[in-house]
């Protein structure tokens, strides 16, 4: 049982959700795992440039508006926040159905690792082990 979810209602609503952009990519035929991958950086292409359009938005809003400054600066945090929890939800949806769906690993794997990475982090500390 875990404290914030303790009836499991948001793990069955984050599930139906899931299953539901599972069929919603099957039905628009996407079943690649390139075209996943393209689609999971076009949502982080999309993103980034919504997020630039948003803020200095915000920020213009709030000098317009200096009296209800605060709400608005209060509002665009709330927009940003939700822009971005949505985008990593999605994200996260997309990594998911690559792995069951296309049949591809979407972390990379300890054979494409170096094995001295003391040398690329520029540290002087010895490889650990895996």
């Amino acid at each position: 049982m875990k404290l914030n979810d303790p009836f499991g209602r948001m793990a069955r609503r984050r599930e139906r959700e899931y299953h539901s952009l599972c069929e919603s990519l099957k039905k628009a035929g996407l079943t690649d795992r390139a075209k996943a991958e393209e689609l999971r950086e076009n949502l982080r292409k999309r993103t980034k440039k919504s997020l630039w359009f948003i803020m200095p938005a915000i920020v213009i809003l709030a000098l317009i508006f200096q009296t209800y400054a605060i709400y608005v600066l209060a509002f665009g945090a709330l927009v940003v926040l939700w822009l971005t929890n949505t985008t990593q939800r999605g994200t996260e949806y997309l990594n998911r159905y690559i792995e069951e769906e296309c049949g591809g690993d979407t972390t990379v794997p300890d054979e494409q690792i170096p094995a001295d990475n003391a040398q690329q982090n520029g540290s002087d500390e010895e490889p650990r082990e895996r």
